[in-house]
């Protein structure tokens, strides 16, 4: 069995770094690297690196803020804090966002958060972040009415509004209906010999997350996550594109976000390289931007969120491992 699952995260492994290896392919045969490295060296901006600092320091306390929130209180602000950097830290290398399991397993171990309420409540914290993510597209597409062409623009909202409408109904059903979706899904995991699985752990997580999916649980978070993301994210990629000599607007900053985003939910190892590349480059073309602008773009806000985020979590971590292996 252990064996087996090994297998499997090497397998996910490996077809992640080959859809990583695949965008990069695209990268190099579409974008003029050397049109990137002009821009950079003819307006790089220190100053703005020192902006974009505290611009992150920001984002990791709203990020511990919303899960100490979406875990009604059952862990401390500080041990929130610890466990949001060590996510944030681990989603810059982790395939498929894997430091989101990382941060559950240590509010688990550290705080005593059942497992099954942490895991529900991080299913609530994605459907919040895509909910945010197409609003915010959205949003750009509206303060950018003049820059997009019409017919793309079009497509583009009526396609999110069908987006925002389908998760909506797909909560509603959850949330009503989480109880009789175990019935029925228990038949599926008993013909490839998992009943005894889904009867310990999925189906506890579906009635969790059919609870924390109400208004009750999510309104906060979700506009706690909205402010972030119209504010100190936003204000992120500004900054970034300043240090690296791209001229970047408000509502520029907060398509290029979307699409980064939506990059960001592909698959890839490390976490997000290729893709979120690629997908910021496409927002670039659609602006009728350089594609160089964009994957220079790209490079720097990957690599400094790597750097401001990696070492703490690496600190956190070792700190973590050294306690739990410190004889009592």
């Amino acid at each position: 069995m252990i064996r087996g699952l090994f297998n499997h995260q090497r397998l996910q492994t490996l077809i992640a770094a080959a859809i990583s290896f695949g965008f990069l392919i695209f990268l190099l045969r579409a974008v003029d690297w050397g049109e990137a490295i002009r821009i950079f060296r003819s307006g790089m901006s220190a100053t703005s690196l020192l902006w974009f600092s505290l611009v992150t320091v920001g984002i990791a306390v709203g990020y511990a803020l919303r899960w100490r929130l979406l875990l009604d209180g059952k862990i401390g602000y500080g041990t929130s804090l610890m466990a949001s950097l060590l996510g944030l830290g681990a989603n810059m290398f982790l395939p498929a966002r894997g430091g989101d399991l990382l941060r559950v397993h240590y509010s688990r171990v550290v705080a005593t958060v059942p497992y099954v309420d942490a895991l529900g409540r991080l299913l609530v914290e994605k459907v919040v972040d895509l909910v945010t993510i197409i609003s915010v597209g959205m949003f750009s597409l509206v303060l950018l009415n003049h820059t997009l062409n019409i017919e793309y623009r079009n497509v583009l909202l009526t396609v999110m509004l069908g987006a925002i409408l389908a998760i909506f109904l797909a909560v509603i059903l959850i949330r009503h209906f989480g109880d009789r979706l175990v019935p029925l899904l228990r038949p599926a995991f008993g013909l490839v010999r998992l009943q005894d699985f889904f009867d310990r752990h999925i189906a506890s997580l579906i009635r969790n997350s059919a609870r924390g999916l109400s208004l009750s649980v999510t309104i906060v978070p979700a506009v706690l996550t909205l402010v972030l993301w119209l504010s100190v994210y936003a204000l992120a990629y500004i900054f970034v594109a300043r240090f690296v000599g791209v001229a970047l607007s408000y509502q520029e900053s907060l398509f290029v976000l979307f699409v980064g985003g939506l990059g960001l939910m592909i698959p890839a190892a490390p976490s997000g390289v290729g893709t979120f590349h690629a997908s910021v480059v496409s927002a670039f073309v659609l602006l009728g931007r350089s594609p160089s602008e964009g994957l220079l773009l790209a490079t720097a806000v990957h690599f400094l969120f790597f750097v401001v985020y990696v070492v703490p979590a690496a600190l956190i971590l070792g700190h973590w491992r050294l306690n739990r292996l410190a004889p009592r």
